[in-house]
């Protein structure tokens, strides 16, 4: 049985929470949300409320991207909600001693990245492993919301990734851009 010695003061929002750091000793704050975009919106109110806190963020889904771009915005650990206690309270403590945690299967999926940093379709058209992963989502129908929401980026920075895209494969709509992506994946 673990010994949970934690001070917990739930807020509904990020709202009035400088005033509850001010007044209490705070070793760490935990924001919970559904998705990367409800999240990078609250932090970013926390931060010009209450400063460089640790926090720890926990999603209702984390992959690999939405974690990395949340790590990047300042947080020192991020958990899904399908995390067990144990997790939690390991990673809590961890947090409070100075530590950042990354899952392990961000970790495994940043390596996977950075030794093949960008795929090659053809001679003169290598693509970053963001737009490696818009091209393999297209490719399978996904629409341009969901992608954004896997990938933890607006859906507007997904239709840039697209252009761009479209213009490496020179090719005038997804369905063109599947195409040809498919049949240049099959030559490798």
């Amino acid at each position: 049985m673990l010994a949970w010695t934690y001070d917990v003061r739930p807020l509904s929002s990020v709202d009035g929470c400088a005033d509850l750091v001010s007044t209490l000793v705070c070793d760490l704050i935990i924001l919970c949300g559904a998705n990367y975009s409800d999240i990078a919106d609250d932090l970013s109110a926390l931060q010009a409320e209450c400063g460089n806190y640790p926090v720890l963020v926990i999603f209702d889904a984390a992959n690999f991207n939405t974690v990395i771009s949340t790590l990047e915005l300042g947080v020192r650990g991020v958990l899904s909600t399908s995390s067990s206690l144990g997790i939690l309270h390991g990673v809590i403590n961890l947090i409070r001693s100075g530590g950042i945690y990354v899952p392990p299967d961000c970790m495994i999926a940043a390596q996977r990245a950075y030794t093949n940093p960008s795929v090659s379709l053809g001679s003169d058209a290598a693509f970053t492993p963001r737009q490696s992963a818009i091209i393999a989502a297209i490719r399978k129908g996904t629409p341009n919301k969901i992608i954004a929401y896997e990938l933890g980026m607006c859906e507007s920075t997904v239709k840039v990734h697209i252009r761009n895209i479209m213009k490496k494969l020179k090719v005038r709509n997804r369905t063109e851009l599947a195409f040809k992506a498919s049949n240049l994946m099959a030559t490798l």
